[in-house]
C-alpha cells in the first residue's frame, strides 16, 4: 500500500473486475504503425499496450471500429471487430500483452462522428441531424431510424466480439462531439421524432445502447460510458448540455447499466482551451463532483491529470473516484507503479507540451513524439535499453535534452559515459525553457535525478569541448548535442545597448556574461548576474525576480520574433504586466507554437491591453526607444470588410510603423550548428548528432534524438 498516494494506488472494484489503482488510461488510437494498412494491430501496437500494463495502469482502453473498414486513404487507422474473424488478431495483440502482466483492457467502441453503414463505399460524418458546430467540421448526415436501428445492431455486435477475443470490459462512447453526444444535446439535435425535442428523447440513444450491451454481456462484464457532461458548445439551434441535464442522464445511465463514468470535458469543436499548460492540473474536477452528488457508480474524470500529488488530493476529498487521462501514461508508461510504490522522485511527468495530441488528433500524424518519452514508435520494436556486447566509451557534448538522454540510454545501454557541460549546471536550454514554463522544471528535475541515479556517468562541468580534448580522451564515439545557433538580426541598432538576444539569458545561466554589451552599467550587470546566477539559480528564483526586476527586461519590451520562443516571451511580459510589442515578419503570430495552445495563447494576446501583436512587419532599424518597421496592411472597403483584387488576392499597402521598447529582445529560434561535428568527423571519430546543432526543432525532437543517437552506437 502506498504510504504517499493511499487511494491513488489502491484497488477499485467495477462491477466483475477489480481495478489494482485508480489509474485509467483513456482512449487515444495511435496510429499506422501501431495498426497496418489494412487496420490489422502490429507488434508495435502490443508494446505499446505491454508497456502500460507492465507498468501497473488500473485499466487501458483502447478504441475499436465496429465496421469493416475499406476505402481508408486519409483515415486514422484503427484495430477492427466487425466479426469473428477478428477474434484472433484483437486477442494477440491487444488482450495477450495486458493480460501477461495481469493488467485489463477495456475496448471503446468508436462512434466519433464517422460511421459507415451497410452498402456504403466511404465513412461519413453522422449525427441526429446535419447541424454542424464550426464549417471545417461540417458535412452531418442526419441518421435514418433504420439507419439508428443498424448502428445499435453494429455497436452490440462489436462488443461481443471483443468480449469474444477477452477483453475485460466495454466502453460506450458517447462524448467529445461524437454521435451519441450529438443527439443528447439541443445545439445538435433538432429531430422531431423519438430521438428529439425532450431531454428524455435525446438521451434515448445512448440509454438504448447501454441497455442493449447490458443484455447481450450479461450482469458481471463492465461497461464503462465516457460522456461529457460540459461541453461548452452553442449553435443556432441551442445550448449544449446543462449540469442540471447531466445530472439526470448520469441516474439514467446508471439505471441503464452503467458501472463506470468516464467523463471528459467539451467536444472537438468547443474553442474553450480544455488540455493545455494553462489549464491547471485537477480543474475540471469540478464536474466530477457534481456527477458525484447524484452517482451510485465510480465516477472518473479526465484530462489535465498529470501530477501524482493533485490527483490523490481530489480523490481524498471526493471530487471523483478514478483518475482518467492519457497523458501521464504517455509519458511514463510505469507511472502507476511508481506510485503504488511511492516512488516519487522517478516519477517522469508528462510537462503539457501536447506534442502527442498535436500530432495524432490535429495534424492526423502517428504517436511518435512526446516531450519526455522516446520510447514511441518504430522505438517500441525494439527494447527501450538493447544491451550491447560491445562496451564503448563515449563522450556525450552538451546536457540539454538531448545530451541528458543520450548520456542515460547509452548508460543503460552498458556503455561508458561521459559527460560535458559547458556551463556550471546541466540542462541547456531547458533551464531557460522552465524560467517560461514551470512543467519544463519537472523534466530537469526528473533527468537531474536520474543522473544522479546513474553514478556510472561521469559529469564535466564548466568544460568546453574543442577538437582537442576529444583528441586527447580517445573516445570510441562521439554525440554531439550542443544546442544550435541563436538566430540574430542585422538591421541599423540591433547592437544596441537596449538590445537582448534568447540566448543571452542562457549565457548568463550558464555563468558567462554575453559578450559585445554596450554601456557601463549594462556590462556592469550582466558581470554581476551570470556570477549571482552561477551559484544561485533556480528557474522559480528567476520567474520570480524576472516579476519584480526591471533589468535586463524593461516595463516596455518589443519583440522581435513571434514564433515559440517569443510568444513565451510575450506570455510571460504580459503576466508581469509589461507592455509588449511582438513582431513577426510572417502572417501569423505563433505559427509554430502547438495548435492545442495557438488559438488560446494568442486570443490571450488579443484581448491583452497590455500586449500589440504585429504580423506582416519587417525591422528596418534599432533605436533606444523601440523599433522601426514597416508593416503591411489590408485595405477595406467602406463597410469595414478587405478589399480583394480581382483574383481574390487582397488589397494591401505599406506603412511605417514604430513599436516602442526600452528592452528589444530578439528571439529568432536557431539555426544548425555543425561545426564541433564536422571537426570530429575529420578526426575519423565515430560521431553523431542530436537535437538543435543537427535540426533545432521542439524539446520532444530533442529528447527523441538524443535517445536514438544512443541506441545507434
Amino acid at each position: 500500500m502506498s504510504k504517499e498516494y493511499p487511494i491513488l494506488g489502491s484497488p477499485l472494484k467495477v462491477n466483475g473486475v477489480t481495478m489494482r489503482n485508480r489509474m485509467i488510461t483513456t482512449s487515444m488510437s495511435p496510429g499506422m504503425g501501431y495498426v497496418d494498412g489494412e487496420n490489422h494491430p502490429t507488434e508495435m501496437l502490443a508494446n505499446y499496450l505491454e508497456e502500460r500494463a507492465a507498468g501497473g495502469t488500473g485499466m487501458i482502453i483502447q478504441t475499436i471500429c465496429p465496421w469493416k473498414r475499406t476505402n481508408i486513404e486519409g483515415l486514422h487507422p484503427l484495430p477492427c471487430a466487425y466479426d469473428d474473424s477478428c477474434v484472433d488478431e484483437l486477442k494477440t495483440y491487444m488482450v495477450d500483452p495486458v493480460h501477461k502482466h495481469d493488467g485489463l483492457i477495456c475496448a471503446q467502441i468508436y462512434c466519433v462522428h464517422d460511421l459507415k453503414f451497410e452498402g456504403e463505399d466511404k465513412e461519413s460524418a453522422y449525427g441526429p441531424s446535419d447541424i454542424a458546430v464550426i464549417p471545417m467540421m461540417g458535412g452531418f448526415k442526419a441518421m435514418t431510424l433504420e439507419q439508428i436501428a443498424e448502428f445499435k445492431k453494429m455497436f452490440v455486435n462489436a462488443t461481443l466480439v471483443c468480449k469474444k477475443a477477452g477483453f475485460d470490459a466495454v466502453e460506450v462512447m458517447a462524448g467529445v462531439g461524437g454521435v451519441m453526444s450529438r443527439f443528447m444535446s439541443q445545439a445538435t439535435n433538432n429531430r422531431t421524432d423519438q430521438y428529439g425535442g425532450s431531454l428524455e428523447n435525446r438521451a434515448r440513444l445512448t440509454l438504448e445502447i447501454i441497455r442493449e450491451v447490458r443484455e447481450a454481456v450479461g450482469p458481471d462484464y463492465p461497461i464503462v460510458v465516457r460522456w461529457s457532461p460540459v461541453d461548452f458548445i452553442k449553435t443556432a439551434n441551442g445550448s449544449g448540455l446543462s449540469m442540471e441535464e447531466s445530472l439526470q442522464i448520469a441516474q439514467w445511465m446508471e439505471e441503464a447499466g452503467l458501472d463506470m463514468h468516464d467523463l471528459s470535458v467539451g467536444w472537438h469543436e468547443t474553442s474553450v482551451p480544455l488540455t493545455t499548460k494553462g489549464i491547471e492540473d485537477g480543474h475540471w474536477m469540478y464536474i466530477s463532483e457534481q456527477i458525484k452528488t447524484v452517482a451510485k457508480k465510480p465516477v472518473g474524470q479526465g484530462y489535465r491529470n498529470t501530477d501524482p500529488t493533485v490527483m490523490e488530493q481530489n480523490l481524498r476529498d471526493g471530487k471523483c473516484d478514478v483518475i482518467a487521462g492519457l497523458r501521464y501514461s504517455i509519458a511514463d508508461p510505469a507511472l502507476p507503479l511508481k506510485v503504488m510504490e511511492d516512488r516519487t522522485a522517478e516519477m517522469r511527468k508528462c510537462i503539457v507540451c501536447c506534442r502527442c495530441i498535436d500530432d495524432v488528433v490535429s495534424r492526423g500524424k502517428d504517436l511518435v513524439y512526446c516531450g519526455v518519452n522516446p520510447h514511441l514508435g518504430a522505438e517500441l520494436l525494439h527494447p527501450m535499453y538493447p544491451k550491447t556486447d560491445h562496451p564503448k566509451k563515449v563522450m556525450v557534448i552538451g546536457s540539454g535534452p538531448a545530451g541528458l538522454n543520450a548520456a542515460l540510454t547509452a548508460a543503460q545501454c552498458g556503455h561508458k559515459v561521459d559527460l560535458y557541460e559547458e556551463g556550471p549546471r546541466i540542462g541547456g536550454c531547458v533551464k531557460m525553457s522552465a524560467i517560461f514554463s514551470p512543467y519544463h522544471e519537472r523534466y530537469l528535475d526528473y533527468l537531474t535525478h536520474q543522473m544522479k541515479e546513474h553514478p556510472e556517468i561521469t559529469v564535466h562541468l564548466k568544460t568546453k569541448v574543442t577538437p582537442e580534448l576529444v583528441a586527447q580522451v580517445k573516445p570510441d564515439a562521439a554525440i554531439v548535442a550542443v544546442g544550435g545557433n541563436p538566430i540574430g538580426i542585422d538591421v541599423p541598432g540591433s547592437d544596441g545597448k537596449n538590445v537582448v538576444m534568447s540566448h543571452d539569458f542562457l549565457e548568463m545561466l550558464n555563468g558567462h556574461a554575453p559578450k559585445g554589451k554596450k554601456g557601463l552599467f549594462n556590462k556592469i550587470m550582466w558581470k554581476g548576474g551570470s556570477w549571482f546566477l552561477k551559484a544561485h539559480y533556480t528557474p522559480s528564483f528567476a520567474r520570480e525576480m524576472t516579476a519584480k526586476m526591471t533589468w535586463p527586461i524593461s516595463r516596455e519590451v518589443a519583440i522581435i520574433g513571434g514564433g515559440l520562443p517569443g510568444c513565451e516571451l510575450g506570455h510571460l511580459c504580459m503576466e508581469t504586466g509589461r507592455t509588449t510589442g511582438i513582431i513577426e515578419e510572417g502572417k501569423k503570430i505563433g505559427y509554430d507554437v502547438s495548435p492545442s495552445e495557438r488559438f488560446g495563447l494568442t486570443s490571450q494576446f488579443k484581448k491583452a491591453e497590455n500586449v500589440s501583436l504585429h504580423p506582416l512587419t519587417r525591422v528596418v532599424e534599432i533605436t533606444e526607444q523601440g523599433v522601426k518597421c514597416i508593416t503591411t496592411v489590408p485595405e477595406k472597403d467602406a463597410n469595414g470588410k478587405p478589399l480583394k483584387d480581382e483574383n481574390g488576392k487582397p488589397v494591401t499597402h505599406e506603412e511605417d510603423l514604430f513599436v516602442p521598447g526600452k528592452t528589444v529582445a530578439v528571439t529568432l529560434g536557431l539555426s544548425e550548428n555543425h561545426e564541433l561535428y564536422e571537426e570530429l568527423l575529420r578526426q575519423n571519430v565515430e560521431v553523431y548528432m542530436a537535437g538543435d546543432c543537427n535540426e533545432p526543432a521542439r524539446i520532444a525532437d530533442a529528447t527523441k534524438a538524443g535517445y536514438v543517437a544512443a541506441c545507434a552506437l
